[in-house]
This record gives C-alpha cells, structure tokens and sequence, in this order.
C-alpha cells in the first residue's frame, strides 16, 4: 500500500514478444491488449493509493527507428483512446488529471503520416483540457518523450525566459515535474532515457515479465518491498 502521493513511473516493454509467444499477427490487437492492461494498472494504483503514474508510452527514438506500420499502428491507438477518455466514466469519477509529457514538434515533424499524428496530438490535448482541473490523481502520457531531450528543452526554456539556470528553475521546466520514487520497467533491465533527471534517487524494479503478463501481485510486491526499504538519500 502506498501513501496516496507516490509517484511510480512504469516502462511497458514486451508487446513484440508477447505478440510472437501467443502468435498474435495483428498488431493492432496487441496494442489494444497493452492499453487494456495497462487501464488495470491504473486501477491497481487507485486501490493501492498509488497518486501518480508516469507510464512510458512512445519514445523519440522509436518514431524514427520503428517501422511505420507499428507507428501508425500506435498513433490510432493513441488517438482512439485519447478520445475515449475525453468522456471516461473513471477518469471522470476519480478525478484524474491527465498531462502529455513529449516534444509534439518532434512527433509532427518526424512522422511518416502527419495527418494521422496530428489528429493523435489534437485528441490527446482535449483529454487534457478535459481534466486539467483534476488533482485527485495525476497521470503523465509520456509519448514523443526522451530525457535527454526533455533536459536539453528545460535548458533552452531557461535561456530564454532569461532565469538562472539551477536545479529548480530546470525542474519547473521539465515536461515531467515530480520525482518518482519507483520505477517498474517489465521485460528488460535498463532505464532507455526514461525520467534520467528524475529518477536520480528512484528505486528501480525490472520485473522478468512481459507487459502483458505483469499482474496485481507482481505490484504489490513491489510496493511491500518499497516500503520494507530505508531510502537514506545520501545521507
């Protein structure tokens, strides 16, 4: 159990290879089997007072390197269910705040199929505007995302608004401004320039699992094992 303020940042890694382990040839299915699981982990960090999810959705380096099929496939995704959320019952009912945290520039100016990301981006901007008064729960969509680039804009932000740059004035510009104080990444055992800023004091739980098959036990282990945990902060 959390104490209704943790932030746990989540990695989803798996989707290919759980696409090949059950002979899943429809890409779209797949995508759509991810989302679903991961709408149960919201639903695991409501009842266990988890307050705040950042969840690895897209990464830069993906739009470039993945194929456009698996993009495009992504993007409709994105899209569909950024409009369904718009009127989503629980995020309504439970007063979820709903930010997108990424470089939309990025995303318009590196993808293969504008019209298709710019649908995606105008969606998920209305799913934000639609719950920007929310502060029950915070959930951070980190798509078109990369924390070095996310430092390098903070950076640049500062130079031109003039301010110092130090550490506060660099956290106020992040896209993503809390520090989580956990991090569940499934399938793999590295961070792939997620939250590199903030997650300079995050303990860190790689879980031998593909996304698709990571259950509600498999978090609350996690969580009991966080809070059996001294986190001295380099004292």
């Amino acid at each position: 159990m959390a104490d209704g303020k943790m932030h746990v940042g989540l990695i989803p890694d798996g989707n290919r290879r759980f696409m090949a382990k059950q002979h899943i040839r429809n890409l779209l299915k797949s995508y759509d089997m991810g989302i679903n699981k991961f709408y149960d982990f919201l639903e695991w960090c409501y009842d266990l007072r988890v307050g705040e999810v950042t969840i690895y959705a897209l990464s830069l380096e993906n739009i470039v390197n993945r194929d456009r099929r698996e993009i495009d496939t992504l993007f409709k995704v994105f899209n569909r269910h950024a409009k369904k959320g718009v009127k989503d019952k629980t995020l309504h009912e439970k007063e979820v705040r709903v930010n997108v945290c990424g470089d939309r520039d990025y995303i318009l100016n590196h993808s293969q199929n504008t019209e298709l990301a710019e649908k995606m981006i105008t969606n998920l901007g209305k799913l934000e505007d639609a719950t920007r008064d929310y502060g029950k729960f915070t959930l951070n969509l980190a798509i078109g995302y990369g924390g070095r680039q996310e430092v390098l804009n903070a950076v640049k932000s500062m130079v031109d608004q003039g301010v110092e740059i130090n550490e506060e004035n660099l956290k106020d510009n992040l896209w993503v401004k809390s520090y989580p104080e956990l991090i569940i990444r499934t399938s793999e055992d590295r961070l792939s320039n997620f939250l590199l800023w903030q997650s300079a004091y995050s303990e860190i739980y790689f879980v031998p699992k593909l996304w698709q098959e990571f259950q509600q036990p498999d978090l609350v282990e996690i969580l009991d094992d966080f809070n059996s945990r001294e986190r001295r902060y380099g004292r």
